[in-house]
């Protein structure tokens, strides 16, 4: 939202400086940015161009001899088009600043360059840059631009409005922050009613509502306009928060829209021809030719406004093409009205139209100024266009409405009441405010107030449509007292009840131990194209109703996907090597059923290219089996050690093992095939690993964590070598040697494979490690060479193994 100061300045006025309002704003909650516009270097004078010829080494460049007063030569090299001799022109001199550029004096192809030719883009007057700027010969050359032009320089400050402050997105609702910052709570007028011009006449039009998205629909007629090009004070005011001018009568709706936050609609009246408005909804498949010329299929749930049957515009959306005015235009209708803000909404997004004025309606308006701004527009439009308006306002209310809708939206003319404990306030913020502090703050706030039975009864205005509930109050304490004000606390407490275990534990804790061993976590949209949906799932994907667009029109069904853009984006980056991961949701629908899906959670992890070969010493190989050992550190680092794999095939990969766990299949490591490589644009194929979260947690959970006092007794490690054949894996040799250790063996290690023709052609011969420590007493040899004993005695009947 775009706010001028100098339009701000007409309702109240600060001496504050550009910058200490942008800090007051956002500590009251407004973020916004600030921009000076019309700002002209007073260094910044007329010339004019005495002679212009072309650069001597440059095709497109020409240089210029230019009298700036009394005979003063500035030599200056421009590339515009449109620069030539014996005219007027701005001249940015030596020293003078061009927004936060200053001119320097600069070689141009070898050319001594003295100063710069502008644009009007470049001064900021307009967005032409088509070439420099032109000026009549009603100028005097030496006259400083700013002057001579007799611009308004203002300031243009950039709100970022959170959506439940839809009362900030005009001048008048930053006015009333404003004034919290002045400290200035003076009542503000919405506009002089004086020499108003009314015409008595009873006008034949009629209003009918068949619907509840309507709940009140004001309307007035200004009879013998004439629409012309609007007056320049006008022009500079909408165009200076980034408005296009059109007409005098539209750019006076466009005015008071964002002088008072209130959408409103001009319609010619003469093209109603039933002299009948119908608020009613669409039929299904109707449709409507906007303004834009844009032909609109409509649904039964868009809301129309109608000239009997015939729709004339998208309520609270935009007008139809049948009804604008237009050159011809004599006399209109203006519309001020209360539209449904979820209805607004829907229909907004189901069209994909967003306007200004939807904008507004579906964050809610105040149904409390139709009548004000409706009076304001009329005003506005009789001073810039002429015209009488008519006496007669049609005030179309159903006065069953009295209080809040179910959506809670505010109706009629009722105001919110809420009561207020002051010292509820004061615990829920620690601070210790005192009664006249608050009644000061609500003052500022435009809340009125009574004392009842030790509390204050607050009457919320109608325009605070967010202010519902006393933590509301709560909140709009603090942000006017400066949550920076209120003092820090050192103290706690909260009963135990309120201290839940904490089910993504496991997720943050490997999300820890992968960030400490050189992963970088990455986070990819949830929303995929549907070609992406196959590449690891046979199972239909979940389509969303609403997409943005179709590279964002379902939900993903696998967390690898992300990951491989993910490392398209970074090999196109010069990036050779990295590791990176990713935890978050995935959507199956295991039925291939259109409505419903199943919501699980994946870590996802991808290894992407081989070892650098920047060292001269060769570190270890970047393999599956390399990856293999990072699975099970993982896993290792929640407390689960039962961990195996097997080679299966599965959906993407061209290469996969499936991850078990107790047995359970938990996620697959693998190489996704060449045909998925290729659609990733990826010129090397990278390991990924997706593992089921939920299925962690959930052994996660079942394991008792509890802590384990080191021993103080050594260990005692022993090396064996034994000969195999080459079809045995060491999983499973790995596997019975910590079955028949005993309680006392607490690390068994794989350190060689070894194949030679002294082991045999089929045969391969593999050397462990195996610790044995007891927590209780000093271990013998004996005993050790018992477990020794247990173990080869166990490889030798399972797998034929021969020591070596």
């Amino acid at each position: 939202m775009k706010i001028s100061r100098n339009w701000l300045n007409k309702y109240i006025k600060s001496e504050k400086s550009d910058n200490e309002l942008v800090d007051a704003f956002t500590q009251l909650g407004l973020e916004c940015t600030s921009t000076k516009l019309n700002s002209i270097d007073p260094n910044i004078v007329i010339g004019q161009v005495l002679n212009c010829y072309k650069h001597p080494d440059a095709d497109r460049l020409k240089v210029c001899e230019v009298d700036i007063s009394n005979g003063e030569l500035l030599t200056i090299v421009c590339g515009a088009p449109n620069v030539t001799k014996n005219i007027l022109v701005p001249v940015a001199k030596i020293g003078s600043k061009i927004g936060e550029f200053k001119i320097k004096k600069s070689k141009i192809r070898g050319v001594l360059s003295n100063g710069m030719i502008c644009s009007e883009k470049e001064l900021g007057l307009s967005d032409n840059h088509n070439g420099i700027m032109i000026l009549d010969s009603t100028f005097n050359k030496g006259d400083q631009l700013k002057e001579a032009l007799s611009v308004e320089e203002d300031t243009v400050f950039d709100f970022d409005i959170t959506p439940n402050r839809g009362d900030c997105l005009s001048h008048i609702g930053i006015a009333r922050e404003l004034s919290i910052i002045e400290k200035n709570n003076t009542k503000i007028n919405l506009y002089d009613k004086k020499n108003t011009k009314l015409k008595e006449k009873n006008e034949t039009l009629t209003i009918t509502i068949d619907n509840d998205k309507c709940k009140r629909y004001v309307a007035c007629i200004i009879r013998n306009i004439t629409v012309n090009d609007s007056p320049d004070w006008l022009k500079r005011s909408i165009e200076s928060i980034g408005q296009k001018s059109i007409n005098n009568v539209v750019d006076a709706a466009n005015y008071i829209l964002m002088d008072l936050g209130h959408p409103m609609h001009t319609f010619d009246l003469d093209k109603i021809k039933s002299k009948n408005i119908n608020v009613r909804l669409a039929k299904s498949s109707e449709t409507i030719l906007t303004l834009e010329d844009s032909n609109e299929k409509l649904n039964s749930n868009n809301l129309l406004i109608c000239d009997g049957n015939i729709p004339i515009a998208i309520a609270g959306i935009i007008g139809g093409n049948n009804s604008g005015v237009d050159k011809k235009t004599k006399n209109i209708l203006i519309e001020s009205a209360y539209f449904d803000p979820l209805n607004i909404r829907k229909s907004s997004k189901t069209l994909g139209i967003s306007t200004e004025a939807s904008r507004r309606f579906e964050r809610d308006t105040d149904i409390n100024m139709l009548i004000p701004a409706l009076n304001k527009l009329a005003l506005l439009i009789q001073n810039v266009a002429g015209g009488e308006i008519s006496s007669k306002i049609f005030d179309i209310y159903d006065n069953d409405f009295d209080g809040f809708d179910s959506n809670g939206f505010l109706l009629r003319s009722v105001l919110r009441k809420i009561s207020f404990d002051i010292n509820e306030c004061n615990d829920f913020l620690g601070t210790n405010l005192s009664l006249n502090e608050i009644k000061n703050i609500f003052s500022s706030l435009f809340i009125e107030f009574k004392e009842q039975a030790g509390k204050l009864i607050c009457e919320v205005p109608s325009f605070r449509n967010d202010i519902s509930r006393q933590v509301d109050l709560f909140e709009e304490v603090a942000r006017v007292v400066g949550y920076n004000k209120i003092p820090s606390s050192n103290k706690f407490s909260a009963q135990y009840k309120s201290l839940i275990n904490d089910k993504y534990i496991s997720d943050m804790i490997i999300r820890e131990h992968l960030c400490s061993n050189g992963f970088h976590e990455h986070y990819s949209n949830s929303l995929v194209h549907y070609k992406f949906t196959k590449h690891f799932s046979n199972l239909e994907p979940i389509e969303v109703n609403n997409p943005l667009s179709k590279e964002m029109q379902y939900l993903r069904n696998s967390i690898i996907p992300g990951l491989l853009l993910g490392a398209s984006y970074n090999e196109k980056r010069q990036e050779k090597v990295f590791n990176i991961f990713e935890i978050g949701a995935v959507h199956t629908n295991p039925n291939n059923k259109k409505q419903g899906s199943i919501e699980t959670f994946e870590l996802g992890i991808l290894w992407y290219g081989e070892i650098s070969q920047m060292h001269w010493r060769k570190f270890e190989d970047r393999d599956i089996f390399k990856f293999k050992g990072d699975i099970v550190n993982i896993l290792n680092r929640i407390g689960i050690k039962t961990i195996s794999f097997e080679m299966q095939e599965k959906v993407g990969f061209s290469k996969a093992l499936s991850i078990y766990i107790n047995k359970r299949d938990v996620g697959v490591l693998g190489v996704p095939n060449k045909k998925i490589v290729q659609d990733f644009k990826l010129n090397s194929s990278p390991c990924v690993c997706y593992i089921s979260l939920n299925k962690i947690r959930e052994m996660y959970g079942s394991i008792k964590n509890l802590y384990k006092q080191p021993t103080i007794y050594p260990s005692i490690s022993r090396d064996i070598a034994i000969q195999v054949a080459n079809d045995i894996q060491a999983e499973d040799l790995l596997s019975t040697i910590r079955n028949n250790g005993g309680q006392n063996l607490i690390d068994v290690l794989l350190f060689d494979v070894y194949y030679s023709k002294n082991v045999g052609e089929n045969y391969k011969s593999l050397a462990f490690s195996i610790k044995f420590q007891s927590d209780s007493i000093t271990l013998t040899d004996i005993e050790v060479d018992n477990h020794m004993s247990k173990i080869l005695d166990s490889l030798k009947s399972k797998y034929n193994a021969k020591q070596r």
